[in-house]
């Protein structure tokens, strides 16, 4: 018989020690004290320890979901051995997401990425072997959203964005439009609030543009006319792992278009006929750009929970937006009056340092994380700020055009979000956070920078 580790023991010991803590002392009602007086970061009482009280985190599966139903999928799949082709598994989850999204047809592919690049050359029957023209990017967005295009030979203009809403400005695509250059429109919904896409689909109608929408942060959104993914001629969601809908890696294109989704699925499967060709046989220029069928079986799961848990995040989004108000140093962005659903994929704020005599956002930040808020900086720059699109706009100025985008320059200076998963806590959540901003403007808005 083998002895038993002691050091293993030692471990077991520890760890159960830790949940009772955060089982009792994280239960216990916290100090008045922490709601005002000196910030955590100076040695303060924090609003919220959260050692003892974390926050929600979808990111870890559940015991009981593995038992019950992704444990025994998994099985399937691999006891099958059909781990790929034919992929009845991807061909359901198409059936159900395109249902969702309240349009014809959806493509399961392994990356978001792929699916705004793969919509660009079926839209237009581009090989990518020449310049395919140009698309209108917002400037503030990942990358992905401009080099999607530069990956199928087209060409971008970064354009700037609402100041309001942080979506990408009709007013500004308008003035973009270069006849027998522009070919199509690429609104991002971002954070998960749908684009204007009535304003959008009015300008491409008037120049006889395509729209493809960047629906990666975006599941579950919806405009006055209906739900972000059947809005264009063609979207793209993601479902990497960071998503309110994830499978680690992932992405789906939808459209409504008969003749794009047969180019779709030509192009994602090695150029194939997409129904009743030969597996030998090429007719068109494609690549292998299949899924697992363990990623689609991770989906069907998900997505059976994804509206109860939307109807969560819902309500402690509108809590926290109105928690905070628009006094603080950290505000709510606005919602554009045709948003019918945000997909709260990030609750957004703009920082307003007039508020806070100046004090820089790190700064800002680091007290906030110190009481315990769960708010991070979003992107570091826009993306003609990145390096490789400076190198790009100054070396191959016929592929990145930048425009004047003072808006998207200074969101990059005061965007601050809190991620999805927060909101699947508890409204003691929100009214931590909320504390926690209210402690930390208060502070600044006396103190010099």
């Amino acid at each position: 018989m083998t002895a038993a580790n002691p050091l293993t023991g030692a471990r077991l010991l520890k760890s159960t020690m830790k949940v009772m803590a955060r089982n009792t002392i994280g239960r216990l009602p916290a100090p008045p004290s922490r709601l005002a007086g000196k910030l955590a970061i100076h040695g303060g009482v924090p609003v919220r320890d959260v050692r003892l009280r974390p926050y929600a985190d979808a990111r870890a599966g559940g015991w009981a979901d593995w038992r019950a139903s992704v444990g025994p999928a998994f099985r399937r799949i691999f006891l099958s051995g059909a781990e790929g082709l034919p992929q009845p598994l991807a061909r359901e989850f198409e059936r159900q997401w395109a249902a969702y999204c309240g349009c014809r047809h959806a493509l399961l592919l392994p990356h978001g990425t792929d699916a705004l690049r793969v919509a660009l050359a079926a839209i237009f029957d581009h090989d990518g072997l020449d310049y395919g023209g140009e698309v209108i990017v917002p400037n503030l967005s990942f990358i992905a959203s401009a080099t999607s295009c530069l990956d199928r030979r087209f060409g971008v203009a970064l354009v700037d964005v609402d100041p309001d809403t942080m979506m990408l400005d009709p007013a500004a695509v308008e003035a973009a439009i270069v006849a027998g250059r522009t070919r199509a429109i690429m609104p991002v919904h971002q954070f998960g609030h749908p684009a204007d896409m009535t304003a959008l689909t009015a300008i491409a109608r008037r120049h006889g543009l395509k729209i493809i929408e960047d629906a990666a942060q975006a599941h579950g959104a919806a405009w006055e006319n209906g739900k972000v993914g059947a809005l264009g001629d063609a979207a793209g969601f993601s479902f990497q792992s960071s998503k309110t809908l994830a499978c680690g890696e992932g992405g789906v294109l939808t459209t409504n278009d008969d003749a794009v989704i047969a180019r779709a699925r030509s192009i994602c499967n090695v150029g194939r006929a997409p129904e009743g060709g030969s597996r030998w046989e090429h007719p068109e220029l494609g690549w292998n750009l299949r899924p697992t069928e363990y990623q689609a079986a991770l989906l069907l799961h998900r997505l059976r929970q994804f509206e109860a848990l939307q109807a969560r995040r819902a309500k402690r989004f509108e809590l926290l937006e109105r928690l905070i108000g628009a006094e603080q140093a950290l505000t709510p962005l606005r919602r554009h009056p045709g948003v019918r659903r945000h997909g709260m994929y990030m609750f957004a704020m703009r920082y307003r340092p007039e508020r806070c005599r100046g004090a820089p956002l790190d700064i800002f930040l680091a007290a906030l994380a110190a009481e315990g808020a769960p708010a991070h900086r979003l992107y570091p720059a826009t993306i003609a700020g990145q390096p490789i699109m400076r190198k790009l706009a100054a070396t191959r100025p016929d592929y990145v055009r930048v425009l004047p985008t003072p808006n998207a320059d200074r969101a990059i200076d005061e965007l601050v979000y809190i991620a999805h998963e927060i909101f699947l806590g508890s409204d003691a959540d929100m009214q931590d956070i909320a504390a926690a901003i209210a402690k930390v403007s208060a502070h600044y808005s006396t103190q010099a920078a």
